[in-house]
This record gives C-alpha cells, structure tokens and sequence, in this order.
C-alpha cells in the first residue's frame, strides 16, 4: 500500500524497501545507538544495511534531494544523519530513476496498469527535447528582433513612398471627372442666367485666368501657359461628353 508520508528519515525508507516493517522499532533502536551497524546487528537482513548505504550515498552525492531540520543537505554538511529527512516525491523519481525495475510499495501503487503510461526515461528526453525547442524559439525571437528593427528604416520608406502615392497623377478616369467639373464650372461662371443676367463679372476665359495668375504669382501648376491648356482641354471634354 502505498504511504500516506510526505517525508522519510532514511532509515524508515530502508526498512520500507526491505518489507521490515514489522521489525522497525528494533532496527530504529539499533540504529540511534549505534549508527551504521545494522550490518552487524542484523546480518540477517543483508539487504536493510545496502538499501540504507545505497540512500545515503544518493543524498550525499546530490543524486536524492534530502533536508536537514528543514534546509538543503549539501556535500559538504556535516550533519548529524539522524536528522536527514526526504521527501516522498523525490524518493518516488529517485527509484524511477535508477531502479526502475522496483517497485516499493510504499512509493508505488502495486495495482495500477502502467502499461499504457509513458516511462519516466520517455518523458525526461521528451522534457529535454522541449526544452531545447524552447530555447530554440528564444534565439528565433532574439533574432526577429534584431532583424525587424535594422529593417524598420526601410519599412518606413515603404510608407512613406505609400503615402506619396496618394498624391502622385490621378489615372485617366479621374482625370476625365476633374476635367468634366473644370469644364462645367467655367460654363456656370462664363455664361448667362436665364433672365439673360452675367452670372459673375469674368467676361471670358482670358479674363479668369489673368485673375488667377493675378492672384498666386510663381504657384507652380498655375501658370497662364498651364492654365489656357487645362481650362481648354476640360471644356473640350465637357462638349465632348455633352454630344454624346
């Protein structure tokens, strides 16, 4: 049956692996009185002196994580043993680990299919390979960065080039539209009302465009020469568009 312990001395997971329960006041007795003597008090039960060397040499040698009076026992601690303590979770991945083919009862639940369970051997190349997959994306990211901001200059240009475009020749139909509106506009203002009255005090198109040229000296697009040809071309496309 599996424990219901959070933690171990390793002297009770000793007795535990070796099915001693029943015997475990004698052995604890021993061992507080004469530690590391259980060889010689108890020869036979070879397996109750191997199985505690093997967990202290896993503590000692940092493969099994175990605490003394609650702090990180390191390589160096000389602390008493008496006071060591494991806990069960890092028992339970420590026997998977390098005993796999053992099964205490106390870590592991002897009535559980684990035929369709991953091993823990798959899962831990499974974790190192996520792992490497997840610095991977970190270089990816660092180098997207990198590569993203000595472009942005460019991007920039492309915007702007963008933005420029709306204000490049409009195309030959809305050419024609702003033609048509020049066309009539001249038409309205250079013509007569129906009471036969002179709807501005432009006598002809000459007049306007002196007005204008009057008006914005050196504009650029608006210069008398530029201003006869657009104004000619738009009420030619008016009566154009008139006769059809």
């Amino acid at each position: 049956m599996v424990s219901i312990r959070s933690s171990y001395h390793p002297i009770d997971a000793a007795i535990l692996w070796s099915d001693l329960t029943d015997h475990q006041g004698e052995i604890l007795q021993v061992d507080l009185s004469h530690p590391g003597s259980l060889l010689k008090h108890f020869p036979q039960w070879p397996f109750l002196h191997a199985y505690a060397e093997r967990i202290y040499d896993a503590i000692v040698c940092r493969e099994l994580p175990a605490t003394y009076l609650g702090r990180p026992i390191t390589s160096n601690d000389k602390a008493e043993r008496i006071y060591w303590s494991i806990r069960h979770s890092d028992l339970r991945v420590w026997f998977a680990r390098n005993y796999p083919e053992e099964k205490p009862a106390f870590l592991f639940s002897q009535d559980v299919d684990h035929s369709e369970c991953v091993s823990l051997t798959a899962h831990l190349a499974l974790q190192a390979e996520r792992d490497a997959d997840l610095r991977e994306i970190n270089k990816l990211r660092q180098t997207y960065s990198a590569v993203a901001e000595a472009a942005a200059p460019a991007f920039n240009q492309k915007e702007l080039s963008v933005q420029r475009g709306a204000f490049e020749v409009p195309s030959e139909a809305s050419a024609l539209v702003h033609y048509m509106i020049i066309g009539a506009l001249l038409t309205v203002m250079l013509g007569k009302s129906r009471s036969g009255q002179l709807r501005s005090i432009y006598k002809n198109q000459a007049a306007v465009v002196d007005a204008i040229t009057e008006q914005f000296p050196g504009t650029p697009g608006l210069s008398k020469r530029t201003l006869d040809r657009k104004f000619a071309q738009a009420r030619r496309h008016l009566a154009q568009s008139l006769q059809s």
